[in-house]
């Protein structure tokens, strides 16, 4: 059973490993290569766009089954990359943006199936892109109670630890790549400080 807007626009073959293919819209490098990774350990196959214009290449070469994007910035136009994307084909795109609530429409009505307000939560990220797959790919199939979508999770994401080269704020639940804490003071010595809340008391840093 899906939605008639659904069914009327195209969707990739579920592929037979269940290794489902991502493609993600960021012109960050480093913040890219974080979300990369810690979707790529969860079992995707995961592909990367710096601009709206390589993401239309990427997406006609590598057929996705799920597009991560941001919603504005410097490099890529995610609205407009939005609206190219629902002329033909069904599959889910989430949205990255701003935490505010004129972006967050704009990304909906566009076609947008989710937003999602920056900072980012990894957590949070993996289970809203794991819902958007299971309800385009396998609306039918029953859920299990331990791994409803079947893919391998590893301990790391299930005990909330964080991804390789990140850091936690515990003050504020502040998420990020580790070099979005890192500040020099006046004697050059680097410390950690919450881009957030601007704490340096409750800094937590992955163990690599």
């Amino acid at each position: 059973m899906t939605s008639s807007s659904t069914s009327s626009l195209s969707l990739p073959p579920v592929p037979p490993d269940n290794k489902f293919r991502v493609l993600l819209l960021e012109d960050d490098t480093e913040f890219a290569a974080q979300i990369l990774s810690f979707l790529a350990r969860t079992g995707f196959d995961c592909r990367h766009a710096l601009s709206s214009q390589a993401g239309t290449d990427a997406f006609t070469q590598v057929k996705p089954h799920l597009v991560l994007s941001e919603s504005q910035t410097a490099g890529v136009d995610g609205l407009t990359f939005c609206r190219w994307v629902r002329e033909t084909s069904g599959i889910p795109v989430v949205m990255m943006g701003s935490n505010d609530e004129a972006s967050e429409i704009a990304a909906l009505k566009t076609g947008a199936d989710d937003y999602i307000a920056l900072p980012l939560r990894p957590a949070i990220l993996m289970a809203r892109v794991v819902a958007h797959l299971r309800r385009a790919y396998r609306y039918n199939a029953p859920p299990k109670f331990d791994n409803p979508f079947g893919l391998p999770v590893e301990d790391e994401e299930t005990t909330g630890a964080l991804p390789s080269g990140w850091a936690s704020c515990e003050l504020c639940g502040y998420q990020g790549p580790r070099s979005k804490y890192e500040k020099e003071d006046w004697l050059g010595n680097i410390k950690m400080i919450c881009p957030n809340c601007k704490s340096s008391d409750h800094v937590v840093i992955s163990i690599d």
